[in-house]
């Protein structure tokens, strides 16, 4: 009687464009205690998953509950926490504008607890997050100057006009207050419990080997069968 074993030991798996990640849009304001706790803890928690980047795509957009008026060829801004808020806010806006995606988000985290931590005072959370001097002085250069002003204003165009609290998070363009209070949550674990994430290392609970491998083998036909682009990595194949 012939009897063939196949047995297929997966390590890591890659799924590359299988399907859109979601693109999460943050509405902040740098003052905002509800915005510091959410940054500094669920996504600060989101970006400890060494597969943050598979998992979505998140943008901030510090204005909130702000208002904006035209004054000749520049814009004036009031803050629902005052003028120092506004300054927060544009220094962040100038800040993510000069840096990489990913370096944009750790900002982010480190601003919002350096202003915890300095008590409001935004241009020493600045300096401690901003350790690059020419970065820096470019920063507050955008900051104080027009590259600012407009760049606030475009953040203030793209922030919903009926949004009513911040942090207001859209997912795709959408609002929803059921996935928002997961995100604020526990955005880590909202998103890898979407359909196809669990197969990430980072999304995986921590469990023995032999379990990890049992919920490997159980979803990777269907993960073939959804994602053309789906290859093994790092794996080892046994035919008798």
């Amino acid at each position: 009687m012939l009897k063939t074993l196949l047995l297929i030991t997966i390590t890591t798996i890659s799924l590359l464009n299988c399907a859109d990640i979601p693109k999460i849009d943050v509405f902040v304001e740098s003052l905002c205690p509800d915005c510091e706790d959410f940054i500094g803890g669920s996504f600060a928690n989101y970006l400890q998953n060494p597969d943050y980047l598979q998992l979505a795509e998140v943008n901030f957009y510090p204005y909130g509950n702000a208002n904006e008026k035209k004054v000749g060829d520049h814009y004036e801004f009031t803050c629902q926490h005052g003028s120092n808020e506004c300054y927060g806010n544009v220094v962040e806006v100038c800040s993510l504008s000069k840096m990489s995606y990913e370096d944009g988000l750790e900002y982010m985290v480190c601003m919002e607890d350096g202003i915890r931590t300095f008590e409001k005072n935004i241009n020493n959370a600045l300096v401690n997050c901003v350790q690059d001097q020419n970065l820096l002085q470019s920063i507050l250069n955008c900051a104080l100057s027009e590259e600012g002003n407009l760049l606030q204003h475009n953040v203030a165009q793209k922030t919903p006009s009926n949004h009513k609290y911040v942090p207001w998070i859209q997912v795709n363009g959408v609002h929803d207050a059921k996935i928002e209070a997961a995100l604020l949550e526990n955005m880590n674990d909202y998103l890898c419990g979407l359909e196809g994430n669990s197969y990430l290392e980072g999304c995986q609970k921590k469990e023995d080997n032999s379990q990890v491998s049992k919920n490997l083998y159980k979803n990777f036909n269907s993960l073939t069968q959804n994602c053309p682009n789906l290859y093994i990595i790092e794996g080892e194949k046994f035919l008798n």
